[in-house]
This record gives structure tokens, sequence and C-alpha cells, in this order.
């Protein structure tokens, strides 16, 4: 009995920690930090891609376009997810209260990207919530860095560009180290 409830418990947290898939990207050979479960915290920054030269945008609700170079000198946390993506849903309130207790935060930028190209939908998810975090989608296609073919994803960039942590798959927004790890990283100096 022990045994099936351990099999149980295992097979539960690899559904969890793999996401939903998407058929809209392939899965990238950069995603360093695949598979996790949803209560494995971020400790420490470490470069995942010298990623200066990738070239992506992104609308916001407005239409507005911005581009990770406008974003340049900011710390950056991307998160792509879908409304109809469980996984995505249940890290958002987590999601959710990182960026309020950071919104102080000048240096850092949060982007919840929908992937469904679909963005008044999403709004409407969003504002049904009571989310506050900012909404984009994708304006152009990704550059590969930056594709997966599972969702929730979420991704750091440093402020000279560079992708210092890449997570496919739920992730503790809750992590004090997370928040103080956000922190720091604003004041780091450009490369």
């Amino acid at each position: 009995m022990k045994t099936k409830q351990i099999l149980l418990g295992m097979s539960m947290l690899a559904l969890l920690a793999v996401g939903c898939n998407t058929a809209v990207k392939e899965q990238s050979s950069n995603d360093s930090i695949a598979n996790k479960s949803n209560t494995e915290e971020v400790t420490e920054a470490k470069l995942v891609e010298n990623a200066n030269s990738i070239n992506a945008s992104f609308k916001n609700i407005n239409g507005e376009t911005v581009s990770l170079q406008d974003l340049k000198g900011k710390v950056v946390v991307m998160n792509f997810w879908a409304t109809w993506c469980p996984p995505c849903i249940a890290e958002m309130p987590s999601l959710q209260k990182l960026h309020e207790e950071l919104k102080s935060e000048k240096d850092i930028v949060f982007m919840a990207i929908e992937v469904d190209q679909d963005i008044d939908k999403a709004a409407k998810f969003m504002a049904k919530n009571k989310y506050t975090l900012p909404l984009y989608t994708v304006d152009a296609e990704l550059p590969e860095e930056l594709m997966s073919n599972s969702i929730p994803m979420t991704v750091i960039f440093a402020k000279n560009g560079d992708i210092i942590g890449k997570q496919v798959g739920m992730m503790d927004f809750k992590s004090e180290k997370l928040k103080q790890g956000l922190i720091d990283l604003t004041k780091e100096n450009e490369r």
C-alpha cells in the first residue's frame, strides 16, 4: 500500500512539473532547468545563455510594442502562460504576489506573456482574478532561446540582457531567495 502511495505521489509530481504542452513551439535544447517540481526553489543565479543578441518583441494590451533591447538595463522576469493551462493558473497567485512585493523596484520588469495570441481573453482572465501583472503577447517569432513546447516557462534576464535563469514547468515565486536574488541583480553592473 505504501509503495503504491509513493508511486502515485511521484507520478502526480511529474505531471505538475511538466506543465502544459503547447503545439506552438519546439522544445529548445537550452532549457536548463526543466521538469522541476512546484516546490523547488531557485537558489542562485547563474548564466544560462549569453543572450545579448536575442531579438524578441512583445505587444501589451494597448498594442504598444516592447523589445528586449528596450529593456536593457532592467532585470526582466518573463512568464509564458495560457488561460487553459492548470499549472500556469496555479502559479499565477505567487507570481502576482512577487510582482506586488517588488513593484517599487524600478529596475525589475515583470512580463506575463500569453502564448495563445488572444490578449483580450487573457486580459479578461487577469481582470477577473484581480491580477495586475503587465500583460503581453508575442509580437513576432520567438528566438530559439525563448522557445519551449511546455508552459509555464519563466525566463529571467540580467540587466545586460543575459539569460540567468530559465525554468520550464511551475516555479516557486514565494521563495525569499528568488526575491532577494532579483533585487541583488538590480545592483550588478552591466557588462
